[in-house]
């Protein structure tokens, strides 16, 4: 526009100086006048043109490098929210890790325990068996007072001399028999077979209904059950033991997994209500800690 403009005054310059020769002398000075006048203005409002556009230009640049600046925080916050993000997952990861490893070996801690307490309890029968058969011999009159003159008793014989019944089967093994059964159902659950476990643990409670180990079968026919998802079987067994054995250890144990239960079956009420009575019942045991856990993490607390 400003190159245009400049040509249309001296093309009117040119005109006026040699085109026009009937032009006066005054008008001709006051016409060259007025276009060095508008050359002048033409030239200052070229100045002012260029001042503006080095303006803007500058201004565009501060625009540049500004935008470059938000856009440089905005990824040093997002890399920042990332890496907090990034090491929470981690810490969490690793927090629920521990618990499992810590979980794991409480559990192995319990077997071991439980284990122990199976072999003690078979070599405590095998104890008072023993003593059981040298008491009898013991107060056996034959065996106190012996007579050189008659002959030597029939071991098979009783006192009468009639021949002595054989022992049932009871009487020969008692507890031996009671322990060596759970022990064998026990080790099939550690194995993992859990399907032959509960079939193990069905039988033993079927042929010990009221031993010291029964309660113990009958948790772990109910774990056993649980473990293959056979929801309504595993519920019995653990409410059996729950009503039958009020007293036994593993009534705390037969409550958490209960509740784990009815968790998996979407009763959760049922699930709190489990979970809070071993919190109030059992406060010192390892279940309590874990119902605890278990109501923070289902969000039932």
């Amino acid at each position: 526009m400003t190159h245009t403009f400049s040509k249309a005054a001296i093309f009117i310059g040119l005109s006026l100086t040699g085109g026009w020769g009937c032009a006066t002398e005054p008008n001709l000075t006051d016409i060259q006048k007025q276009v060095q006048t508008l050359m002048i203005q033409q030239e200052a409002s070229h100045k002012q043109e260029q001042q503006i556009i080095d303006r803007m230009e500058t201004v565009e640049s501060q625009l540049d490098e500004h935008d470059f600046l938000v856009g440089e925080l905005i990824k040093t916050e997002e890399e920042a929210s990332l890496d907090t993000r990034h090491l929470l997952e981690k810490l969490e990861r690793t927090s629920t890790m521990l618990r499992e490893q810590i979980e794991q070996t409480r559990s192995t801690t319990q077997r071991r325990d439980q284990d122990l307490s199976i072999r003690v309890k078979a070599l405590e029968g095998r104890i008072d068996n023993v003593i059981h058969q040298s008491r009898s011999v013991s107060e056996s009159p034959e065996a106190t007072t012996p007579n050189p003159t008659s002959p030597a008793p029939n071991p098979k014989e009783t006192q009468t001399g009639l021949p002595a019944a054989p022992a049932s089967p009871g009487e020969r093994a008692g507890a031996e028999n009671e322990a060596s059964a759970f022990r064998s159902a026990y080790k099939v659950f550690l194995n993992g077979n859990y399907d032959r476990a509960s079939v193990e643990f069905k039988r033993f409670v079927t042929n010990y209904p009221s031993t010291t180990l029964t309660p113990q079968a009958y948790y772990y026919l109910g774990e056993s059950f649980y473990v293959q998802k056979h929801y309504d079987p595993a519920k019995q067994a653990l409410e059996h033991v729950i009503s039958h054995y009020p007293s036994s250890k593993y009534r705390s144990q037969a409550l958490y997994k209960l509740g784990q239960i009815m968790l998996e079956i979407d009763q959760r009420s049922k699930a709190q209500e489990l979970w809070n009575s071993i919190i109030q019942d059992y406060p010192d045991s390892p279940e309590s800690t874990q119902a605890k856990d278990q109501l923070k993490k289902s969000g039932l607390s």
